[in-house]
């Protein structure tokens, strides 16, 4: 399962001259082990613009999106090559992982808990963005985990 992007550097029929690139993947490489799972992918991506990857099942669109937020390091992934958001390598070893994920959110189609108990999944976004008094984690926690649907009594 490997995904080659022959191509996606590619000038759609209107000008991309003056819009600014918001983040490039440039000769990204991603390995799982031995397996080599994205394999040289050059992509830009515009500020104000809508990009759409599409491709079969399996095929590494997932993959790529988490290399995007640093997410595929959470599965231990290998990565060789650039992903500049703004203009900077979001994998240089200065760069705050956890700063990158606040500017780069990602939302799946099936609930994907982080790898720790469901407490800790749930106070993540509040823990991320500075509460760290336990009473207040524990309140938020209850209160996520016991509220009702909208409308729902």
């Amino acid at each position: 399962m490997v995904m080659q992007v022959l191509d996606v550097d590619f000038e759609p029929p209107r000008k991309r001259a003056g819009m600014e690139v918001k983040m490039e993947a440039r000769n990204l490489n991603l390995w799982f082990g031995q397996t080599h799972v994205l394999k040289d992918i050059n992509l830009k991506i515009y500020r104000n613009d809508v990009t759409a990857i599409i491709g079969p099942s399996g095929c590494g669109k997932t993959t790529l999106l988490r290399t995007f937020n640093r997410m595929c390091e959470l599965d231990g992934a290998r990565v060789k090559g650039e992903v500049l958001l703004d203009g900077r390598n979001i994998y240089d070893c200065s760069v705050n992982v956890v700063k990158i994920r606040r500017k780069v959110g990602m939302v799946f189609q099936k609930p994907n808990p982080f790898p720790m108990s469901i407490y800790d999944n749930v106070a993540y976004g509040s823990r991320i963005h500075g509460i760290t008094s336990r009473e207040e984690l524990d309140r938020m926690v209850e209160e996520a985990c016991v509220r009702q649907p909208c409308g729902m009594k």
